[in-house]
C-alpha cells in the first residue's frame, strides 16, 4: 500500500492534455487542470512485467546499457549503473557509440596512453594538458571501459533527449525499454513505463522497484 501510494502521488502525472498522443491513449486515466493522469494500476503491472523481464536479462548475465543525458538524473544513472555493474551514458551521447563502436574504443586506448605519459618526464604544462584530455574522454566515455561487446538492452529516461541513442539501438536490433510520457512517441520501443520523467523522484520510485532484488 505504501508503494501504491507513493507511486500515486509521484509517477502519474503526465504533460499537457493536448499533447497526449494515440500510442500512449489507454494508459491515461483522466484530464484534470489541463494535465493527464496516467492510470496507476497499469503503471504498476507494467513495472512488475519488466522486473520479471530484467532478472532474467541479469540471470543470463546479459549486458545493460543505461542512457540519460539529463543533467538532473546523472547522479543516479552513476549509481545504480556501478551497483549492477552495468555501462552507462549520462553526460552526452556521441553519434556512433553504437553503430561505430571503433570510435569510442580509440578514445578509451587514447586515454590509456595520457594516462602513461602523465607519468613520463614530461613539463608541467603538458601533464595538466594530458589531464585535460583524459577527463574529458573519460566524461564521454567513461562508462564504456568494460563494454567489450554490444548491449543486450538500453535503458533510456526521455525518448526526445536521447533520440539518436534510441535510431542506434533500433539499426542493430537492440532491445529498448523505456521511461515515455504522455506526448512522447513510442514506436520501436519495446518496453514502455509511462510516467512523470521529469521527476527525479518519480525515477527514482521506478528504479527502486525494478532493482530492488537485483543490486
Amino acid at each position: 500500500m505504501i508503494v501504491f501510494h507513493t507511486i500515486l502521488s509521484n509517477v502519474y502525472l503526465g504533460n499537457i492534455k493536448n499533447k497526449k498522443k494515440k500510442f500512449l491513449k489507454n494508459y491515461i486515466s483522466y484530464n484534470y487542470n489541463n494535465f493527464n493522469y496516467f492510470n496507476p494500476k497499469k503503471i504498476i503491472i507494467n513495472l512488475f512485467l519488466i522486473k520479471k523481464y530484467l532478472k532474467n536479462i541479469f540471470f543470463k548475465k546479459k549486458n545493460i546499457l543505461f542512457v540519460s543525458t539529463k543533467n538532473f538524473l546523472r547522479e543516479l544513472i552513476y549509481k545504480y549503473a556501478r551497483s549492477l555493474k552495468q555501462h552507462y551514458i549520462c553526460n552526452k551521447w556521441v553519434s556512433g557509440i553504437l553503430t561505430n563502436t571503433k570510435n569510442y574504443k580509440k578514445n578509451l586506448n587514447k586515454s590509456i596512453i595520457l594516462k602513461k605519459k602523465r607519468n613520463m618526464n614530461f613539463t608541467k604544462k603538458e601533464k595538466n594538458l594530458f589531464l585535460k584530455k583524459e577527463k574529458k574522454i573519460e566524461i564521454l566515455y567513461g562508462g564504456l571501459k568494460k563494454m567489450i561487446c554490444l548491449p543486450d538492452l538500453i535503458i533510456i529516461t526521455d525518448v526526445k533527449k536521447d533520440k539518436i541513442a534510441i535510431n542506434e539501438a533500433k539499426r542493430l536490433k537492440i532491445k529498448i525499454l523505456a521511461l515515455v510520457d504522455s506526448d512522447d512517441v513510442i514506436d520501436g520501443i519495446d518496453y514502455i513505463i509511462p510516467c512523470n520523467n521529469n521527476s527525479v523522484n518519480c525515477v527514482k520510485i521506478i528504479f527502486k522497484i525494478l532493482f530492488s532484488e537485483i543490486c
